[in-house]
């Protein structure tokens, strides 16, 4: 029983350990408190389940790009990693992967250095740019890009 909690304990921190690891106190923009998300712009912008089971507001990715929407750009790859980690803590959670050459966050063909939006997107489905070589091979080396 002690090792079943510990094993929890343990796969808890490492979720959580990374959407806090960069936050320096400021994660949104401090003159914008909130956006009112009207219901056809959350249709347009959907938000993926992870994210909006976490009640992401719009400048929790977008902060600092003012208050209208509309005018928003792509976060990058800092962005992503603000709450993420680093893409070396990526490569590393995923590392039980590496005996089979498929992390994707630390690929044989090009290692951590991809750019996140290669294979995630928030407000479209993503997707897993290893799958357009090995299409066959990715349904069994992971699951649906997050």
């Amino acid at each position: 029983m002690k090792r079943l909690t510990l094993t929890a304990l343990l796969l808890l921190c490492c979720f959580f350990t990374p959407i806090f690891a960069n936050d320096n106190g400021k994660k949104s923009d401090l003159n914008i408190q909130k956006i009112t998300v009207s219901d056809e712009l959350r249709a347009k912008h959907t938000l993926k389940p992870h994210h909006e089971h976490l009640a992401f507001d719009c400048i929790d990715c977008h902060a600092n790009q003012g208050d209208d929407p509309s005018k928003f750009k792509n976060i990058k790859d800092e962005g992503c990693l603000s709450c993420h980690g680093t893409k070396k803590l990526l490569a590393q959670r995923l590392k039980f992967m590496d005996t089979l050459k498929a992390n994707p966050h630390n690929s044989v063909h090009d290692g951590p250095t991809l750019y996140c939006d290669e294979c995630h997107f928030e407000h479209k489905p993503s997707i897993n740019m290893c799958s357009e070589c090995h299409e066959h091979e990715v349904p069994q080396w992971m699951g649906v890009t997050p």
